[in-house]
Protein backbone atom coordinates (compact mmCIF):
# COMPACT_ATOMS: atom_id res chain seq x y z
CA UNK A 1 0.00 0.00 0.00
CA UNK A 2 1.32 3.45 -0.95
CA UNK A 3 1.12 5.81 2.24
CA UNK A 4 0.94 9.34 1.14
CA UNK A 5 4.65 10.98 1.22
CA UNK A 6 5.04 14.87 2.35
CA UNK A 7 8.39 17.41 3.42
CA UNK A 8 9.82 20.46 3.54
CA UNK A 9 12.39 21.37 1.34
CA UNK A 10 15.08 24.27 1.94
CA UNK A 11 18.56 25.55 2.57
CA UNK A 12 19.30 25.30 5.54
CA UNK A 13 16.74 23.19 6.43
CA UNK A 14 18.06 21.53 10.30
CA UNK A 15 16.05 24.57 12.58
CA UNK A 16 12.77 24.01 10.71
CA UNK A 17 9.73 22.92 12.90
CA UNK A 18 7.54 22.09 10.70
CA UNK A 19 8.06 18.19 11.11
CA UNK A 20 6.94 18.71 14.68
CA UNK A 21 3.83 20.17 13.60
CA UNK A 22 2.96 18.08 10.61
CA UNK A 23 3.97 14.85 12.30
CA UNK A 24 1.81 16.01 15.56
CA UNK A 25 -1.46 16.21 13.39
CA UNK A 26 -0.48 13.15 10.79
CA UNK A 27 -0.67 11.17 14.56
CA UNK A 28 -3.19 12.98 16.34
CA UNK A 29 -6.00 12.76 13.50
CA UNK A 30 -4.79 9.69 11.90
CA UNK A 31 -3.76 10.17 8.45
CA UNK A 32 -2.41 7.26 6.24
CA UNK A 33 0.61 8.90 5.88
CA UNK A 34 4.76 8.57 5.92
CA UNK A 35 5.85 10.83 8.26
CA UNK A 36 6.52 14.08 6.96
CA UNK A 37 10.20 14.87 6.85
CA UNK A 38 13.55 18.03 6.32
CA UNK A 39 14.89 17.70 3.12
CA UNK A 40 18.16 20.24 2.29
CA UNK A 41 17.55 21.20 -0.98
CA UNK A 42 20.38 23.73 -2.90
CA UNK A 43 19.06 26.12 -5.37
CA UNK A 44 21.44 25.41 -7.82
CA UNK A 45 19.95 22.00 -8.01
CA UNK A 46 16.18 22.87 -7.92
CA UNK A 47 14.62 21.20 -10.87
CA UNK A 48 16.90 18.34 -10.78
CA UNK A 49 16.00 17.42 -6.49
CA UNK A 50 12.15 17.98 -7.14
CA UNK A 51 12.20 15.61 -9.86
CA UNK A 52 13.59 13.18 -8.27
CA UNK A 53 11.50 14.22 -4.72
CA UNK A 54 8.16 13.80 -7.24
CA UNK A 55 9.73 10.05 -8.94
CA UNK A 56 9.96 9.08 -5.31
CA UNK A 57 6.18 9.62 -4.46
CA UNK A 58 6.07 13.07 -2.92
CA UNK A 59 2.72 14.24 -3.01
CA UNK A 60 3.16 17.59 -0.84
CA UNK A 61 5.63 19.78 -0.24
CA UNK A 62 6.52 23.05 1.39
CA UNK A 63 9.05 25.33 0.43
CA UNK A 64 10.94 27.51 2.41
CA UNK A 65 13.92 29.97 1.99
CA UNK A 66 15.52 30.65 -0.75
CA UNK A 67 13.58 28.04 -2.81
CA UNK A 68 10.01 29.85 -3.00
CA UNK A 69 10.51 31.60 -6.48
CA UNK A 70 11.91 28.82 -8.01
CA UNK A 71 8.97 26.39 -6.91
CA UNK A 72 7.33 29.22 -8.61
CA UNK A 73 8.80 28.82 -11.87
CA UNK A 74 8.34 25.16 -11.70
CA UNK A 75 4.71 24.52 -11.38
CA UNK A 76 2.30 23.45 -13.77
CA UNK A 77 -0.10 25.74 -12.61
CA UNK A 78 -0.53 28.82 -9.08
CA UNK A 79 -3.55 30.33 -7.23
CA UNK A 80 -3.75 33.89 -7.42
CA UNK A 81 -2.12 34.14 -4.27
CA UNK A 82 0.99 32.67 -5.67
CA UNK A 83 1.25 34.46 -8.60
CA UNK A 84 1.01 38.29 -7.16
CA UNK A 85 3.76 36.94 -5.08
CA UNK A 86 5.30 35.23 -7.94
CA UNK A 87 6.89 32.56 -4.93
CA UNK A 88 5.11 29.31 -3.43
CA UNK A 89 5.74 27.73 -0.23
CA UNK A 90 3.26 24.62 -0.82
CA UNK A 91 3.32 22.00 -3.48
CA UNK A 92 0.40 19.45 -4.29
CA UNK A 93 1.55 16.90 -7.04
CA UNK A 94 -1.08 15.25 -8.86
CA UNK A 95 -1.89 13.37 -12.42
CA UNK A 96 -1.92 16.77 -13.88
CA UNK A 97 1.46 17.97 -12.29
CA UNK A 98 2.43 20.33 -9.36
CA UNK A 99 0.29 23.01 -8.39
CA UNK A 100 1.31 26.01 -6.32
CA UNK A 101 0.00 28.06 -3.28
CA UNK A 102 1.30 30.52 -1.01
CA UNK A 103 -0.27 30.55 2.64
CA UNK A 104 1.98 32.89 3.83
CA UNK A 105 -0.35 35.27 3.74
CA UNK A 106 -3.67 33.79 5.31
CA UNK A 107 -1.15 32.44 7.95
CA UNK A 108 -0.12 35.70 8.81
CA UNK A 109 -3.38 37.05 8.49
CA UNK A 110 -5.36 34.11 10.84
CA UNK A 111 -2.48 34.74 13.36
CA UNK A 112 -3.76 38.17 13.86
CA UNK A 113 -7.34 37.82 13.52
CA UNK A 114 -8.19 38.35 17.12
CA UNK A 115 -6.28 41.84 17.17
CA UNK A 116 -8.94 44.00 15.25
CA UNK A 117 -6.44 45.47 13.18
CA UNK A 118 -8.54 45.50 9.94
CA UNK A 119 -8.50 49.32 8.07
CA UNK A 120 -6.16 50.47 10.77
CA UNK A 121 -2.35 51.97 9.79
CA UNK A 122 0.85 49.35 9.90
CA UNK A 123 4.33 49.46 9.58
CA UNK A 124 6.07 47.10 7.89
CA UNK A 125 9.85 46.73 8.41
CA UNK A 126 11.93 45.29 5.19
CA UNK A 127 10.84 44.47 1.82
CA UNK A 128 11.70 40.82 1.24
CA UNK A 129 9.54 37.60 0.46
CA UNK A 130 8.39 37.52 4.11
CA UNK A 131 7.18 41.68 3.96
CA UNK A 132 5.60 40.50 0.39
CA UNK A 133 3.01 38.05 2.39
CA UNK A 134 2.93 40.24 5.02
CA UNK A 135 2.17 43.27 2.51
CA UNK A 136 -0.13 41.29 0.48
CA UNK A 137 -2.32 40.50 3.97
CA UNK A 138 -2.33 44.00 4.80
CA UNK A 139 -4.23 44.99 1.52
CA UNK A 140 -6.63 42.12 2.10
CA UNK A 141 -7.11 43.67 5.87
CA UNK A 142 -7.36 47.54 3.85
CA UNK A 143 -4.64 48.67 6.30
CA UNK A 144 -3.10 52.01 5.21
CA UNK A 145 0.51 50.62 4.65
CA UNK A 146 3.96 52.12 5.45
CA UNK A 147 7.03 50.23 4.31
CA UNK A 148 10.62 50.89 5.68
CA UNK A 149 13.77 49.18 3.77
CA UNK A 150 17.30 51.02 3.56
CA UNK A 151 16.82 49.87 -0.10
CA UNK A 152 14.20 52.32 -1.50
CA UNK A 153 14.15 50.11 -4.85
CA UNK A 154 13.00 47.08 -3.18
CA UNK A 155 10.28 49.17 -1.69
CA UNK A 156 8.40 50.59 -4.96
CA UNK A 157 9.42 46.92 -6.79
CA UNK A 158 7.51 45.23 -3.94
CA UNK A 159 4.63 47.97 -4.38
CA UNK A 160 4.45 47.67 -8.06
CA UNK A 161 4.81 43.72 -8.19
CA UNK A 162 1.46 43.56 -5.79
CA UNK A 163 -0.30 46.89 -6.58
CA UNK A 164 -0.25 48.34 -3.62
CA UNK A 165 0.02 51.40 -2.82
CA UNK A 166 1.71 51.87 0.61
CA UNK A 167 3.73 54.68 1.76
CA UNK A 168 7.61 54.38 1.22
CA UNK A 169 9.13 55.28 4.32
CA UNK A 170 12.38 57.25 4.55
CA UNK A 171 14.44 57.60 7.75
CA UNK A 172 12.77 60.99 8.74
CA UNK A 173 9.40 60.05 7.87
CA UNK A 174 9.79 56.73 9.57
CA UNK A 175 9.18 58.47 13.10
CA UNK A 176 5.71 60.01 12.72
CA UNK A 177 4.93 56.38 11.25
CA UNK A 178 5.87 54.78 14.25
CA UNK A 179 4.13 57.07 16.37
CA UNK A 180 0.82 56.80 14.22
CA UNK A 181 0.79 52.73 13.97
CA UNK A 182 -1.23 50.35 15.13
CA UNK A 183 1.09 47.59 14.09
CA UNK A 184 4.60 47.20 13.39
CA UNK A 185 5.73 43.90 12.05
CA UNK A 186 9.84 43.09 11.52
CA UNK A 187 9.94 41.06 8.07
CA UNK A 188 13.80 41.12 8.47
CA UNK A 189 16.11 38.67 9.76
CA UNK A 190 17.45 40.89 12.15
CA UNK A 191 17.44 39.42 15.07
CA UNK A 192 17.89 35.68 14.19
CA UNK A 193 21.13 35.50 15.66
CA UNK A 194 20.81 35.61 19.59
CA UNK A 195 20.88 38.76 21.17
CA UNK A 196 21.46 40.78 18.02
CA UNK A 197 19.81 44.20 18.42
CA UNK A 198 17.11 45.07 15.51
CA UNK A 199 17.13 48.83 15.95
CA UNK A 200 15.06 50.13 12.92
CA UNK A 201 12.92 51.79 15.09
CA UNK A 202 13.19 54.11 17.89
CA UNK A 203 11.46 51.83 20.72
CA UNK A 204 10.58 55.29 22.31
CA UNK A 205 8.49 56.38 19.66
CA UNK A 206 5.91 53.72 20.00
CA UNK A 207 2.93 53.99 21.51
CA UNK A 208 2.45 51.91 24.34
CA UNK A 209 -1.29 50.33 22.55
CA UNK A 210 0.83 49.59 19.38
CA UNK A 211 1.19 45.97 18.59
CA UNK A 212 4.51 44.91 17.83
CA UNK A 213 5.42 41.56 15.77
CA UNK A 214 8.17 39.60 14.76
CA UNK A 215 8.17 37.24 11.97
CA UNK A 216 11.37 35.69 13.79
CA UNK A 217 9.94 32.77 15.92
CA UNK A 218 13.39 31.48 17.13
CA UNK A 219 14.51 32.88 19.59
CA UNK A 220 11.28 32.83 20.94
CA UNK A 221 11.12 37.04 22.10
CA UNK A 222 13.96 38.75 20.27
CA UNK A 223 15.43 41.88 21.60
CA UNK A 224 13.14 43.75 19.02
CA UNK A 225 10.55 41.89 21.31
CA UNK A 226 11.90 42.88 24.15
CA UNK A 227 12.27 46.43 23.44
CA UNK A 228 8.62 46.73 22.50
CA UNK A 229 7.63 45.18 25.50
CA UNK A 230 9.23 47.20 27.87
CA UNK A 231 7.61 50.56 26.34
CA UNK A 232 3.74 48.77 27.49
CA UNK A 233 3.27 47.40 23.79
CA UNK A 234 1.87 44.02 23.15
CA UNK A 235 4.31 41.50 21.57
CA UNK A 236 4.39 38.41 19.09
CA UNK A 237 6.53 36.55 17.20
CA UNK A 238 6.10 34.45 14.27
CA UNK A 239 5.22 30.90 15.24
CA UNK A 240 1.79 31.73 15.23
CA UNK A 241 1.63 32.65 11.52
CA UNK A 242 3.92 29.68 11.36
CA UNK A 243 1.27 27.15 12.38
CA UNK A 244 -1.33 29.02 10.98
CA UNK A 245 0.35 28.27 7.28
CA UNK A 246 1.37 25.18 7.82
CA UNK A 247 -2.41 24.37 8.82
CA UNK A 248 -3.71 25.37 5.60
CA UNK A 249 -1.04 23.04 3.26
CA UNK A 250 -1.73 20.42 5.70
CA UNK A 251 -5.58 20.81 4.56
CA UNK A 252 -4.87 20.77 1.10
CA UNK A 253 -2.60 17.56 1.10
CA UNK A 254 -5.06 15.81 3.81
CA UNK A 255 -8.87 17.06 3.41
CA UNK A 256 -8.75 17.85 6.79
CA UNK A 257 -8.37 20.95 9.10
CA UNK A 258 -6.19 20.57 11.81
CA UNK A 259 -6.64 21.28 15.45
CA UNK A 260 -4.00 24.47 16.85
CA UNK A 261 -4.28 23.92 20.63
CA UNK A 262 -1.84 23.53 23.84
CA UNK A 263 -1.50 20.33 22.89
CA UNK A 264 0.12 21.19 19.39
CA UNK A 265 2.35 24.12 21.27
CA UNK A 266 3.19 21.84 24.22
CA UNK A 267 4.40 19.46 21.28
CA UNK A 268 6.74 22.99 20.09
CA UNK A 269 7.69 23.36 23.56
CA UNK A 270 5.74 26.43 24.21
CA UNK A 271 4.06 26.45 27.50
Amino acid sequence: MIHKKTAVIGDPIDHSLSPKIHNHWIEREGIDSNAYQKINVKKENFNKELDRLIEEGFSGLNVTVPLKEDAYKYCNKTSDVARALKAVNTLIVNEDGVYGENTDPVGFQKSIQNRNLTNKRCLVLGAGGSARAVVYALQQMKCEIGIFNRTKEKVKALCDDLGVEATILTELSLKDFVRSSSMVINTTSLGQQRGEENNLINFDDLNSSTHVYDLIYNPSKTTFLQHAEKNGCSVQNGLQMLVNQAAESFNMWHNKTPAIDKDLMLALGVK
